[in-house]
């Protein structure tokens, strides 16, 4: 499964990985490993994630 935090931070706030990895004050390629499946983060993350990019969980999960 891959989670499309990279599409979602795009549409919803016009922002890159790099952008979204400063707001949550992490490494880049954090976020990046996040998106290509090769990691995935914790759940408080995911729930910071979902309020920071203003949709739900179900938006970072189903495919564009």
């Amino acid at each position: 499964m891959r989670l499309q935090i990279a599409e979602v931070a795009r549409k919803n706030k016009g922002w890159n990985m790099r952008k979204l990895a400063d707001k949550l004050d992490l490494d880049h390629q954090t976020v990046m490993y996040w998106n290509q499946g090769r990691s995935y983060p914790r759940l408080p993350t995911l729930i910071r994630l979902c309020r920071l990019l203003e949709c739900t969980l179900e938006d970072l999960l189903t495919d564009f």
